[in-house]
């Protein structure tokens, strides 16, 4: 098939679509499997993988070392310190070398946080055999103090890894540490998979160019692009790329055959999406037939029990969050009241359950009467991919209103909305009615549970001004909701707030215009090839 312009036969005999010159390395056109990690578009991805593994490493070392040897002092006070030095190291030692056995610095191991924190444990016990060992034959080891220093080592190493994930997730919304990556196809399953990569830069992707045929325009027509698999190595040389993203339905069996065959002989990782399913991971079950891969999709029923835990938890977090926060929104309320007098309270009509409007509570953060000037100000809505409102910059906000707001606090009031029954701790964000008629059938889904103070899309991707990833999370966490799911979004939450609140004291405010000059970038092929961020990824592979 002939390729389209700017072609990769283009690119090679050093002309654009339009017969201007390109500057291109001619050794691109043939990739020696044998050599292909030596190719220098290999080289700049790694040196910058390298730094990322050097920078968790140094996480892990802080965060064990602290516990091996820190708290080693504290809990043997009447050892020498040699002793307790050596006993430390001797721990500190076994548990990174658990950790680098355990393929801890690879993005794939760290991909599923459960996972991650699966080998985190193991190595954690690791350590603390190792700590007892060493006191060994001097004395019977002292299994309390290492049980003690294993679960201090597991908790901060959590919390350490925790806070990187959340500074490399802010580092790739602002454009830094992506990895360039291949798409291979043109129909629209693979239009879903580059809106999703292209709105979410946190994932850590940059599409730097496509394979594969389309008969209507396409957000990539700036892109190098080609309609011939074959042109793989040629594209990935010149784009610095180091893998691919393979949209499953876009290929014949043929194709996605020749795609496995040439990434393998490249040295290319491979990644190949099915489509959205709407299905979580948690609930994909590898069953091979014939050697074959097969997968098995666990239904997700939601029994009786699951509901009322769910409320026994909505109801025994929300007391205990009223009680503790009680002295805060006193004082909170008093300094509301003078700054600018006015209510204290912000009272508005919001969608919940099945499609019943409520009223949600929230501390008054904006000007007396400012919500109608919501019309006046779309011009400055960075959410401008969907019916949600959000200027980070709103100058509604009161000088008070822009302390509470990243702090939180302005929201401690939905506590009783959910003590009441309206809201849930753990749920997809109330919407506006206004916002709602313009939902589509598929998102009306989001009403068949409670509405939340927190949730999927919050925890995640709050700061990102994406319509299109406020949808995803909110359909996946309906397809997948669990007792487990809403655990673990309120664990990622308590640190995401405390981490939030620390960029406000420090004058830090996200910023979202950021992620749309980082997409602006990516749309031209010179940006492409002069980025000194490509090849990028965390850690790499």
């Amino acid at each position: 098939m002939a390729l389209e312009a700017p072609t990769v036969s283009d690119v090679m005999s050093g002309r654009e679509a339009n017969g201007s010159a390109l500057v291109v390395d001619p050794s691109c056109a043939e990739v020696d499997p044998e050599l292909a990690t030596d190719q220098p578009a290999e080289n700049l991805g790694a040196i910058r993988t390298h730094a990322l593994r050097i920078r968790l490493l140094a996480f892990d070392f802080i965060a064990a070392g602290t516990s091996w040897i820190g708290f080693g002092f504290i809990l043997a006070p009447g050892d020498n310190y040699l002793e307790k030095t050596v006993r430390g190291c001797f721990a500190l030692g076994s548990t990174l070398i658990a950790m680098h056995v355990g393929r801890m610095y690879r993005s794939r191991m760290c991909a599923k946080w459960g996972q991650e924190f699966e080998r985190i444990v193991l190595a954690a016990v690791v350590g603390s055999l190792a700590f007892a060992a060493s006191e060994w034959p001097a004395r019977a080891p002292r299994a309390r103090d290492a049980v003690l220093c294993g679960l201090i080592c597991t908790t901060t190493m959590v919390a350490f890894r925790g806070h990187y994930r959340r500074w490399l997730a802010a580092q790739r919304a602002r454009g830094y540490y992506l990895r360039n990556v291949i798409l291979v196809g043109g129909d629209d399953e693979s239009l879903e998979l580059w809106n999703m990569l292209q709105s979410e830069p946190e994932l850590g992707y940059r599409v730097a160019a496509v394979i594969g045929a389309s008969n209507e325009p396409r957000p990539w027509d700036s892109l190098l692009r080609s309609t011939r698999v074959a042109d793989l190595p040629a594209l990935a040389c010149e784009t610095g790329a180091s893998g691919v993203v393979i949209a499953l339905k876009a290929l014949s069996n043929d194709e996605l055959k020749s795609v496995i065959a040439i990434c393998s002989g490249c040295g290319l990782h491979m990644q190949m999406w099915p489509g959205s399913l709407g299905v979580g991971s948690v609930r994909l079950r590898e069953v091979p037939i014939s050697g074959e891969p097969l997968y098995y999709i666990e239904p997700n029923r939601i029994h009786r029990w699951q509901r009322l835990i769910k409320r026994a938890i909505d109801i025994g977090g929300s007391s205990l969050g009223i009680l503790v926060s009680s002295p805060v929104l006193a004082i909170t309320a008093i300094a509301i009241k003078l700054e600018r007098g006015g209510s204290i309270l912000h009272r508005q009509r919001r969608v919940g359950l099945n499609g019943v409007p409520f009223t949600v509570y929230k501390l008054r953060t904006m000007a007396v009467g400012a919500e109608g000037a919501v019309d006046e100000l779309q011009a400055l809505n960075q959410r401008t991919d969907g019916p949600l409102y959000k200027n980070d910059r709103d100058p509604r906000i009161t000088k008070l209103g822009r302390l509470l707001r990243p702090l939180s606090i302005d929201e401690l009031p939905q506590l009783w909305n959910v003590f009441l029954g309206s809201m849930s701790l753990v749920g997809p964000r109330p919407a506006l009615p206004h916002e709602v008629l313009r939902f589509d059938d598929e998102l009306q889904r989001r009403h068949t549970m409670r509405p939340g103070i927190t949730g999927l899309w919050q925890s995640k991707a709050r700061e990102n001004p994406s319509f299109s990833a406020y949808r995803r999370y909110d359909l996946y966490y309906i397809a997948n909701w669990s007792i487990r799911l809403d655990l673990s979004i309120l664990a990622v939450t308590v640190p995401a707030v405390f981490a939030q609140a620390a960029r406000a004291l420090r004058g830090i405010h996200p910023k979202s215009e950021s992620r749309w000059r980082t997409k602006a970038r990516q749309s031209t092929v010179e940006d492409l090839q002069l980025s000194p961020i490509s090849g990028m990824t965390l850690p790499g592979d």
